[in-house]
């Protein structure tokens, strides 16, 4: 196949997942409309169309403190494909019980905590989390690890009570863990996931301003230090089992600031690099969510563990996203899979950025055509490098370079254009 058929394919495919969205999700009609896309027939027609990350954080938080769960059924609605107007948020009293109401309607929202506190609601079908699952275990393939029920799986990462985070925790352990695998941690889990980081989003804002009343920030570092407890309840469960099974393999699930805190915790029982000698793996995504960590976290974790390259799945994704961009073990670029567009964009995200040669820079933004529950139309907060050549480890397809950072950590302000805009659709369709 030809570059010229290849892209003449892919203008196809994202005018013909365009028209089905632009008939179902409300905000993505009215920015059509307003310019005058009726059509894509370029790269360059999808990106006025494409929504900021933060519009999936555009509502007031004041809806969430005095409990309109209704007007929030208005505004995730106005971001989806299907009616939310009509859940029932009657016996709803914080963002938790909201959330279920939600799931219970067949609304699988997915959220993501951020470093300021205030979520991003993002709403997911049953088929987002089918094609989500299928991709994590295509990506275990790629790396040389298919699903075989001969591991100890050992999940770490935070509880957050999302049915998609389970729903990926159970497909793990159901996939990965062999017949008397260890026992999973059967503790306590830390409750109101939601409910707590609206409360640190307000607690900050008061403190900020000053009008923070000492008990209210007593109260609050008193949850806080109960979570941090029943973390290292769950931390030091598994360290028992990994040390009565430091030859068996082991696969962990985790994102790196819990497992650094886990390979801590080792230390602290006077474990030493070179005593775990089990050959085992990894699969982690995400960032450092705002934790501070030594410049060799990575390399502390895989020398205590025993984890080589071949037996770490990493990828590049973001919740927006039902693919994920495997990251390539001989080369450590990110794989972009067939279902995800990728456009690198100016800093402004208002236009496509120049290629100088066979490499691009700029902000990352993405169409994944496999979502269903809302548009797949993504304008992200990182900085990215993108070759548009094969990779030289013979894979075909664009491949993002590892040097991915995040706009805000350069010192700059993320400001994306368009982005005040969309906030305006969503609250004429809220009615704020």
């Amino acid at each position: 196949m030809t570059e010229a058929t290849m892209q003449k394919d892919v203008i196809g495919t994202l005018n013909a997942y365009f028209q089905e969205r632009r008939e179902q999700v409300p905000v993505l009609t009215q920015r059509a409309n307003d310019q005058g896309i009726t059509e894509i027939r370029s790269r360059e027609d999808i990106v006025p169309l494409l929504f900021p990350h933060t519009t999936y954080k555009s509502y007031p938080e004041s809806l969430i403190a005095k409990g309109k769960w209704e007007q929030m059924n208005r505004w995730l609605g106005s971001l989806s494909t299907r009616r939310v107007d009509d859940v029932d948020v009657s016996g709803v009293s914080d963002v938790d019980g909201w959330i279920a109401a939600l799931e219970k309607a067949g609304h699988m929202v997915s959220s993501s905590s951020g470093t300021s506190g205030k979520g991003s609601f993002l709403n997911k079908s049953i088929r987002d989390f089918e094609v989500n699952k299928q991709n994590l275990l295509d990506c275990f393939d790629s790396l040389g690890m298919p699903p075989e029920t001969t591991w100890h799986v050992i999940p770490v990462g935070p509880d957050t009570g999302q049915a998609q985070h389970a729903a990926v925790r159970d497909l793990i352990i159901n996939s990965f863990s062999k017949p008397g695998a260890l026992p999973l941690f059967d503790g306590p889990a830390p409750e109101g996931f939601h409910r707590y980081l609206s409360r640190l989003s307000a607690v900050r804002r008061a403190m900020a301003d000053g009008t923070a009343a000492p008990d209210d920030i007593a109260s609050f570092e008193a949850e806080a230090a109960e979570r941090a407890g029943l973390q290292e309840q769950k931390l030091n469960h598994y360290a028992d089992q990994i040390m009565a099974r430091r030859n068996e393999n082991i696969l962990f699930s985790s994102q790196f600031p819990q497992l650094y805190r886990l390979v801590e915790v080792l230390r602290e029982r006077g474990v030493k690099d070179g005593e775990i000698t089990g050959i085992n793996g990894l699969t982690s995504g995400g960032g450092l969510k705002g934790t501070n960590l030594p410049d060799d976290y990575q390399e502390q974790i895989y020398r205590m563990l025993n984890i080589a390259p071949d037996r770490f799945l990493h990828y590049y994704s973001m919740q927006e996203l039902n693919n994920r961009m495997f990251k390539c073990p001989e080369e450590g670029r990110y794989h972009v899979p067939d279902a995800i567009v990728l456009l690198v964009l100016n800093k402004d995200g208002d236009a496509l950025a120049e290629a100088s040669g066979n490499l691009v820079e700029g902000r990352a933004a993405f169409v994944d055509t496999t979502v269903d529950g809302r548009w797949g139309g993504t304008i992200s907060g990182d900085k990215i490098t993108v070759d548009l050549g094969r990779c030289p480890c013979g894979r075909d397809g664009e491949t993002v370079m590892p040097t991915i950072v995040r706009y805000s950590d350069l010192g700059d302000d993320d400001k994306i254009t368009c982005a005040g805009t969309m906030d305006a659709y969503v609250r004429g369709i809220v009615g704020e």
